[in-house]
């Protein structure tokens, strides 16, 4: 059967005979023919893209550089949380040799109170001098080595009270210390490296009430 779409034309022969020619229509005709081209396998054609190749390719060059820019930042964090977790080590490798003979120095800060209290008592005393001059020696010796650890006596008397390296067990009336200071030292405190190994056991002073003896009254009160 005749394809609908095919035209017919009359031609003459050489003898003047008329024939008809069929004649496929095309683009002249006013029917554009479709974009096609063969795929080999039966004759069946296959219609082009018209898009043309490479309309993919804006897409997947967006997704590799979003993927760039992700793994760019998990990188970042990765290497800043290693930077942190170095730093954490250094310092706790610091503070452990710093603080390794924490516990040994406080339980030798007793034997050196003992010492301190036994060279006063022979020092007030004056019986045996040699002795004296004896205790005071290793008294020495015991603060060079606590020195040598990094231990470093309190500087207490006199001081204004400061209660991260001063614990207050009472308060006394006092006219020759200013109040809020300490007035007398109890027991001598330590520090560590900068840490508070033993705070000062000390008694901190206050002003004279007016009706303490040996007070003048101000001008204006009653006695």
């Amino acid at each position: 059967m005749a394809a609908p779409d095919e035209t017919q034309e009359e031609t003459f022969d050489e003898f003047g005979v008329v024939v008809e020619v069929s004649r496929e229509p095309s683009e002249q005709d006013g029917a554009p023919a479709p974009n096609v081209q063969p795929n080999g396998i039966g004759g069946s054609v296959d219609l082009v893209d018209e898009a043309g190749p490479g309309s993919g390719d804006g897409d997947a060059e967006i997704s590799t550089e979003r993927e760039l820019r992700e793994t760019k930042e998990r990188l970042l964090r990765l290497a800043a949380d290693f930077e942190n977790f170095r730093k954490r080590q250094e310092r706790e490798r610091q503070d452990h040799t710093r603080f390794a003979n924490e516990r040994l120095l406080r339980d030798l800060l007793p034997v050196v109170d003992n010492l301190e209290r036994a060279w006063e008592s022979a020092r007030r005393s004056g019986d045996a001098p040699a002795i004296t001059a004896g205790l005071e020696l290793i008294l020495q010796e015991f603060q060079r080595v606590l020195q040598r650890a990094g231990a470093e006596a309190i500087e207490a008397l006199g001081k204004p009270f400061d209660p991260a390296l001063h614990e207050a067990l009472q308060q006394v009336e006092s006219e020759t210390v200013e109040p809020g200071s300490v007035a007398t030292e109890i027991l001598r405190g330590y520090t560590l490296n900068g840490r508070v190994l033993r705070p000062a056991l000390v008694a901190v002073a206050t002003a004279p009430e007016i009706t303490s003896p040996g007070i003048k009254a101000l001008d204006g009160e009653p006695n």
